[in-house]
């Protein structure tokens, strides 16, 4: 998700319970620099703990000894390249974990799993702090001179906005609250209407795709009519051009695969949205970097004469720009010694930063409610141009683990970084105190995140096996067929990089260009088919409202739409520990 429901709702608890502190004890009430870094510390604390990030990493470092079987020939393809010091092969550890009914805190099952357990955390941490270098670098390039939107940081900074005498303030709004209670109504329904059957609930999708059901019509896929509150709360700050291309590219994927299927194009997967999205966010991060060159070059000039001025960043440029090689090299060092060549964990890791500065540039802009990249990341690129037939088996069999965490990329720890910035120029928060505790939390959090997901799994029996499982089932397929280079993968993406630069330039030439390029690969993922009616929805209510009302409506409607994010997380959240303290399944407000 773009944010966290869950660290909002903690917010919230916090801003409440302060606010009983500040009439009890107004001394010790906390202000809203430090509401913020809390805030801040839960965000980047739940992007490391993320199912996209670090969750996954455990069940494919077990599943390569605990499945391998006779007939998928593991032991064979690559069990003795998978290294001792990131996985477990011992079958008497493993037993708990995927079937349940024991505990982590045995010794036998402590000392299976520390070694790779530090050596995970340790690698985590160094991506998200090469990403935290990374970041200083662009910070006041895309935070203080380029006006970007950043929407995902209205509701925690309208949360913690201290109220100044004889003004009202964001709680006392009245068409907040009446957002609030729309969605607290709609989710208390579906939720009893979930929990028990026979009460009625309020329908929240449509599929129009039942209506089409042969060709050439059928093509088009799911077309679902959802209209979930709180992505039409989120999409409402959302800059118009940006909320129109949404949409309306949505569409023009539909149309692709309706024209493919008039003209009997019968090639599975058309037309490669996987690939083409790849392409896209290539193509996002080629612009960025082309349009911020100059302040680039200001600050690798000023790091090497030590005459920049940096004193207000999160770190000195000298020090960012160090760091950042020193991460790399850590993380190409880390993958070599797991079995990688040294050029492909190189180009895999620039790859996927170079991937994650893409998503950062659009959460910047466009601040979307998800984003990803469906199982086209860095590994499948690169077999793409060289074939798997040209990497060795150490090699394919280490970067098992790492799919994990770039399959889709829709945990990336790097878009936080920036908007947490954003949060701090807005709000007067020390940048460097915040680098600080956002890298202690991660820390924290990658350290917590092993041991809870260890214990639960070690309890019920291992969570998410099948996202491990798939990793080496690719894997295997790669070794027991080895494939040459795919035009047809780099032919889909390169279309998504030329539409992307395409667009990119028509915006640059003609005002009139209302297409944003960000719009094609947020629009091609598979998960934008729920959330692109609620998109259109927002985009129409703000068209109307600024067209017939002006900037004065709009600015008075914004309280209301931030009232629907917070009632469905409110009650969102109250559902999860409902669920929490019965031990049963309840209400999901995202209702994927």
């Amino acid at each position: 998700m773009g944010i966290f429901f869950s660290a909002i709702f903690c917010l919230l608890c916090l801003v409440v319970f302060n606010r009983g502190l500040r009439w009890l004890q107004p001394q010790k009430a906390l202000t809203q620099v430090e509401l913020l870094t809390i805030y801040a510390m839960l965000a980047m604390a739940i992007t490391v703990s993320g199912h996209d990030f670090s969750q996954t990493i455990f069940c494919t470092v077990a599943i390569s000894h605990w499945f391998a079987t006779p007939e998928n020939e593991w032991a064979t393809l690559f069990w003795h390249y998978v290294p001792d010091w990131l996985s477990v092969n011992d079958l008497g550890v493993l037993n708990g974990f995927f079937n349940g009914e024991s505990h982590f805190l045995q010794k036998s099952h402590v000392l299976g799993w520390l070694e790779p357990m530090i050596w995970w955390s340790i690698f985590l941490t160094v991506v998200v702090f090469t990403m935290l270098c990374l970041t200083v670098i662009v910070r006041r390039q895309w935070v203080e001179k380029e006006k970007l939107s950043y929407p995902l940081v209205y509701l925690p900074l309208e949360m913690t906005q201290p109220t100044a005498v004889g003004k009202t303030g964001f709680f006392a709004n009245r068409l907040l609250w009446l957002g609030v209670g729309l969605t607290c109504v709609l989710d208390l329904l579906n939720g009893f209407a979930y929990l028990f059957p026979h009460l009625p609930g309020l329908p929240m999708k449509y599929d129009l795709h039942t209506h089409f059901t042969s060709r050439p019509l059928n093509a088009m896929g799911k077309i679902p009519i959802q209209w979930n509150p709180y992505i039409i709360g989120l999409a409402f700050p959302i800059p118009l051009d940006l909320l129109f291309s949404c949409w309306f590219l949505f569409l023009v994927w539909k149309a692709q695969s309706l024209f493919g299927s008039m003209l009997g194009v019968n090639t599975p997967n058309y037309p490669f949205p996987d690939q083409q999205i790849l392409g896209a966010y290539l193509g996002i991060s080629i612009v960025a970097l082309w349009l911020a060159r100059k302040p680039f070059a200001q600050v690798v000039r000023g790091a090497i004469t030590s005459n920049s001025d940096d004193q207000d960043e999160p770190m000195r440029f000298r020090t960012a720009i160090i760091g950042l090689f020193l991460g790399l090299i850590f993380l190409v060092v880390f993958s070599y010694q797991a079995g990688m060549s040294l050029w492909f964990s190189l180009t895999f890791f620039v790859i996927y930063f170079v991937i994650s500065f893409g998503f950062t540039r659009m959460r910047a802009e466009l601040g979307p409610p998800l984003q990803g990249i469906h199982y086209s990341g860095p590994l499948q690129l690169i077999v793409a141009v060289v074939g798997s037939r040209r990497l060795s088996r150490s090699t394919l069999a280490a970067a098992a683990p790492y799919w994990t965490f770039t399959k889709e990329i829709r945990n990336n720890p790097m878009p936080f970084l920036l908007e947490n910035f954003k949060l701090a120029e807005r709000s007067g928060i020390n940048t460097r105190k915040l680098g600080v505790a956002m890298m202690f939390s991660v820390c924290l959090s990658a350290f917590l995140t092993f041991f809870a997901f260890l214990q639960l799994s070690y309890q019920y029996g291992s969570i998410g096996v099948g996202r491990g499982h798939t990793a080496y089932t690719i894997i295997e397929r790669w070794l027991s067929k080895p494939q040459e280079f795919d035009a047809t993968f780099l032919l889909a993406t390169g279309t998504g990089l030329a539409v992307v630069l395409g667009n990119t330039v028509l915006r640059l030439r003609f005002i009139w260009w209302q297409l944003h390029p960000l719009g094609y690969p947020l629009a091609g993922y598979y998960h934008f088919e729920r959330l692109w009616f609620p998109v259109l929805i927002a985009w129409l209510v703000k068209w109307i409202s600024l067209r017939h009302g002006g900037i004065k409506t709009y600015r008075r409607l914004i309280p209301f739409f931030l009232g629907l994010v917070l009632g469905e997380f409110i009650c969102g959240s109250g559902w999860g520990i409902v669920g929490l303290i019965t031990g049963e399944r309840t209400y999901t407000f995202k209702n994927w």
